[in-house]
């Protein structure tokens, strides 16, 4: 008997002095983020204080930045990603409020015009002998929150992967649009040149004209793009006042000389996936759950006390007391069959999560697989075509054999090629992060190709006769 209440002594201890601070969890979470997105974040930097942060982004920001260098940022700027982090101190609360015991509750009673009292002590004991289940109940729910965290944070990174890249194309085409400016402005001094010596109509100038104005328009609307696209990222990166004159590198990257085969990347993904490895812990939960509810369903509530009372005569008398409830209206049945149920329920999201993940898998990998094919043909038929056509008609245009409206039509169709090559080439970077977001980790790169050639060129274009 007096191992029993040792026993129980220490279980009550033990689940009163449990740590609350989530730290540990939060520095697993981390270092997950950190291996799976593969870049390097200096944690430590949070211990030492906001200055030092500071100065680390200030550090990063004050050169051109690269995409990894961006992801460092927004894990340790962002104060929305500071807020999931907050969520694990709640779960970890939680975890210790679930290892904790019911309070005693305790009553007195005093009559007047006499010496009757009556004092009372009661503890539901249910609560305490059910405290190793909850826990692990507890710490299952735990386990899921933190995966789910992780989750976020891992998507958050590949937003911030996609957002640079826009704004690398939204960049690019500014470069381009501003080129298209001045080579439109040179047809249109070459146009006026030849209206003046009276070897052109006036057609021809309106025309070239027309094309050097809508040139300035697109390269406004192009300008905002970039103002968006890099709003955008500011908002991920937890960026403002001078810190949103960050830079980088112009031009996207070219596409990769090889990129990872299909195979075995569904089998990864499901492996992979930190939200299915959340909803396995849901499935644990509820198992756990399911063995707690079996037990409450019979014996909801057990209380044990003790009652002392004083009659007015003087006589006092004490002994315990016991209550518990009597489950004579099936309610433990259905208890047990909904508890059932939610973990059938459970299983069945976990399945239907496994098959829309290896979809997700196919379906971005396909659309890198396309985007990939797109700007190679690009590189490799449209833009070398499309310069020889360019310079052809130029040719043509310096000895009077085509009009201004053929050369102005030339050089839009190469803008166009070029303009589409640029969003080719943001498509495979965009979908290559969507399928690092499917798979939950990030894939190595490799050798990159060549810089392309064949987009327009700024220079003047004049008339040789």
């Amino acid at each position: 008997m007096k191992g029993r209440r040792l026993a129980l002594t220490s279980v009550l201890l033990a689940s009163g002095c449990s740590p609350i601070d989530p730290q540990p969890a939060i520095d697993r979470v981390r270092a997950d983020v950190a291996d799976r997105a593969a870049v390097s974040v200096d944690w430590a930097l949070e211990r030492e204080g906001h200055e030092a942060v500071g100065r680390c982004v200030a550090a990063k920001l004050a050169g051109e930045m690269t995409a990894d260098d961006a992801v460092a940022v927004a894990l340790l700027k962002n104060p929305a990603l500071r807020a999931l982090y907050r969520e694990l101190g709640v779960a970890r609360s939680d975890l210790v409020a679930a290892g904790l015991p019911e309070s005693p509750v305790f009553s007195a009673e005093r009559r007047f015009r006499g010496r009757a009292a009556e004092l009372d002590v009661a503890q539901e004991f249910m609560s305490v002998f059910l405290i190793p289940l909850r826990r692990r109940v507890a710490e299952s729910e735990f386990d899921r929150e933190r995966l789910r965290v992780t989750h976020e944070l891992l998507d958050h990174t590949a937003e911030v992967r996609s957002a640079y890249f826009e704004v690398q194309a939204a960049q690019q085409l500014v470069e381009m649009r501003r080129s298209v400016v001045d080579a439109m402005d040179a047809s249109l001094t070459a146009a006026r040149a030849l209206r003046a010596a009276g070897n052109t109509a006036p057609l021809d100038v309106a025309q070239a004209e027309r094309g050097a104005n809508q040139a300035r328009l697109d390269h406004a609307d192009a300008e905002l793009e970039v103002a968006e696209a890099r709003e955008k990222m500011n908002v991920l990166l937890g960026l403002w006042g001078e810190e949103t004159g960050w830079r980088i590198p112009p031009r996207l990257p070219e596409i990769p000389r090889d990129d990872i085969p299909l195979d075995e990347l569904e089998r990864r993904a499901v492996t992979d996936r930190l939200d299915l490895a959340s909803r396995r812990a849901e499935v644990e939960a509820l198992a756990q759950s399911l063995g707690v509810t079996r037990i409450t369903s019979v014996l909801p509530e057990l209380t044990l006390g003790g009652h002392s009372e004083r009659e007015p005569e003087g006589n006092t008398s004490r002994g315990p007391s016991l209550s518990f409830p009597l489950s004579i209206f099936g309610r433990g049945r259905a208890a047990r069959a909904r508890a059932n149920y939610l973990l059938l329920q459970a299983e069945d999201r976990y399945a239907a999560s496994a098959i829309e993940i290896r979809s997700e898998v196919r379906t971005a990998f396909a659309r890198m697989a396309t985007a990939r094919k797109k700007a190679a043909f690009y590189r490799r038929a449209v833009l070398p075509v499309q310069q020889a056509v360019t310079d052809q008609t130029q040719l043509l245009f310096n000895g009077m054999f085509v009009g201004v409206f053929q050369l102005l039509e030339a050089k839009q169709d190469q803008i166009d090629a070029a303009r589409d090559h640029i969003r080719a080439l943001a498509d495979y970077w965009l979908a290559r992060t969507e399928l690092e977001k499917v798979l939950g980790r990030r894939i190595p790169t490799g050798e990159l190709q060549p810089n392309s050639v064949g987009e327009p060129k700024a220079g003047p274009t004049t008339h040789h006769h």
